[in-house]
């Protein structure tokens, strides 16, 4: 994975064919998340297409840390429709993160909550996909992830509300247990390491890429 560096119109980022697919999951489960919250019932195929055994550029650990993941990067078939209601009890922290209440003031919240949640939930749902969409069929030279000038700020959100995910499932509250999870992401895998310390290991490895990643962009971005 090399970071963002200055181009004609914008910045690039080259990465090998099984990052950007599983950058791509990454930012498609949120989609999801999202959508799973929408009363409208906002349907999401899946847009990663499949590709069984290992990807180009990816060795046998990469394919161990991908198997320690909650979700299939990689979908054989699309996942199926959401039903037309709110997320379930048990997407509530998830969701509590990605679209927070406007107040503190539970009446507060309520009333404004139908006018600015639905607006919240599509604009940071169409940022999701349209990275998404770059990730699988880069435009950038040489097949680089390219953020086009003047659309850095949705690549920059998009990035964040997946990073605000994995920091919620790791019980991120701080800079300590930041840097609790980078200290997880850097140690190699142990020999009798049990389910769940490699779930969680996989999921402090994706924060730990993603932090990187978006941070290499926002380093150009201030010396732009």
């Amino acid at each position: 994975m090399r970071g963002f560096a200055k181009a004609v119109g914008g910045w690039e980022s080259r990465l090998e064919a099984w990052e950007r697919e599983y950058l791509a999951g990454l930012l498609e489960q949120v989609a999801v998340l999202l959508a799973a919250d929408d009363p409208g019932g906002r349907q999401d195929g899946g847009t990663t297409p499949p590709q069984p055994g290992l990807r180009q550029g990816e060795s046998a650990r990469d394919g161990d840390v991908l198997a320690a993941l909650d979700f299939d990067p990689d979908p054989q078939e699309p996942p199926a429709p959401l039903p037309p209601t709110s997320a379930p009890p048990a997407l509530a922290p998830v969701i509590d993160v990605l679209l927070p209440d406007a107040s503190e003031d539970p009446e507060v919240a309520l009333e404004v909550a139908d006018l600015t949640r639905a607006r919240l939930r599509g604009l940071k749902h169409e940022r999701l996909k349209a990275a998404i969409v770059e990730l699988l069929e880069p435009t950038g030279a040489d097949g680089a992830v390219r953020v086009v000038r003047g659309h850095e700020q949705e690549w920059l959100g998009a990035l964040n509300d997946v990073r605000l995910v994995l920091a919620q499932r790791l019980d991120i509250d701080g800079p300590e247990a930041a840097e609790a999870t980078h200290a997880i992401a850097r140690q190699e895998a142990p020999r009798d390491e049990d389910d769940d310390a490699r779930w969680r290991r996989g999921l402090a490895l994706s924060y730990d890429m993603l932090t990187w990643w978006q941070e290499s962009l926002v380093t150009v971005l201030l010396y732009d």
